[in-house]
């Protein structure tokens, strides 16, 4: 997973699991979970959240949210 770029996205659904639903900026949708190093800073996600997510190497549909982007 550490080699992809991260791609920005919008949180659109809040699935169980600590899992979401991300619409990326060229509208595909992917599910992710949040990466260990934002959990450990507590964080609670909601809708249209902006996001930073890393996809992975062998499957497009999942990635990891590695960062969450501020507030406008």
């Amino acid at each position: 997973m550490g080699s992809n770029p991260p791609l920005t996205g919008a949180v659109v659904e809040i699935l169980p699991a600590s899992t979401y639903r991300v619409e990326l900026a060229d509208r595909q949708m992917v599910i992710a979970h949040l990466a260990p190093a934002v959990q450990r800073g507590f964080v609670r996600l909601r809708l249209r959240d902006q996001v930073e997510v890393e996809l992975t190497a062998s499957d497009r549909t999942r990635g990891r949210i590695v960062r969450v982007l501020p507030r406008p």
